[in-house]
């Protein structure tokens, strides 16, 4: 009696063990397929505004960092009036001016164009001695395939660093082709940071900056800004893949009559 309930016991953990990997099976291909899984799931980028907005001189703040907060912890952007750069990390917005000052901005400032997501990154090496140019084509040779969209944060010495602010405009705003004619220049040498970066693919032209767009901050807080040019000592380069890309528009009458798309 006891080894038929044994050998019964061992049929049933047989089939159990079978419809398991089966099950396992099917969820794993079904997942792969991007199908059934929860939006919250997906690694995506939320931005506001469009590039070809921002390069018409649509610098009016429409969108607090309240809201901004709800979409990703980081990123990179703009305040109103090009009032210098953005560069947020850990869900802190970080504002960097060209009087070379560095402030964190609370949350009722509105901004004219925002890059975030929820940084998750599934990408991790490490590399040294890299200038700007370099380090693009550096992080290229990781990626899976140059039509998705890429966070990337790059942690980390850096021995030559440039970063540019712009002086805070009023309206009537210039196109950002003359407001950048207006940057003040910061030079640096051997600051320890890191970049809030994205790589965009070459069909979001004009809705995003193509390639890569990199935004630092130091790790003392003081030292931020756009970058123009940087070589790395050692650093640890982080990236996400991001297959959703989001865009809020403005709805200002400013926007709705811009020429949109900007012809190049």
């Amino acid at each position: 009696m006891r080894n038929h309930y044994r050998k019964r016991y061992a049929s049933c953990l047989s089939v159990l063990l079978v419809l398991l990997c089966a099950f396992s099976t099917a969820a794993a291909s079904f997942d792969a397929s991007g199908e059934g899984r929860n939006e919250t799931d997906e690694h995506s980028l939320f931005q506001v505004s469009t590039l070809d907005a921002l390069s018409l001189g649509l610098y009016q703040g429409v969108y607090s960092i309240s809201r901004l907060k709800e979409h990703g912890d980081f990123g990179l952007g703009t305040f109103e009036g090009i009032d210098g750069e953005m560069t947020v990390v850990d869900r802190h917005f970080y504002h960097f001016r060209s009087d070379g000052t560095l402030t964190e901005e609370g949350n009722t400032t509105k901004v004219p164009f925002a890059v975030l997501t929820e940084f998750k990154p599934q990408l991790r090496f490490t590399v040294r001695g890299k200038s700007l140019d370099q380090m693009g084509k550096y992080i290229d040779q990781f990626l899976p395939s140059p039509n998705f969209f890429y966070a990337i944060r790059i942690h980390g010495l850096f021995t030559h660093l440039t970063t540019r602010a712009i002086p805070k405009l009023f309206p009537p705003y210039p196109p950002l082709t003359e407001a950048v004619q207006q940057e003040i220049i910061f030079p640096y040498e051997n600051v320890e940071g890191q970049i809030a970066a994205f790589r965009c693919p070459a069909f979001v032209k004009g809705l995003n900056q193509v390639g890569y767009h990199y935004h630092f901050i130091s790790d003392d807080k003081t030292i931020g800004g756009h970058c123009l040019d940087f070589v790395t000592g050692p650093v640890t380069v982080e990236v996400e893949i991001l297959r959703e890309n989001s865009v809020w528009l403005p709805d200002t009458p400013a926007f709705r009559n811009a020429p949109l798309p900007v012809s190049q």
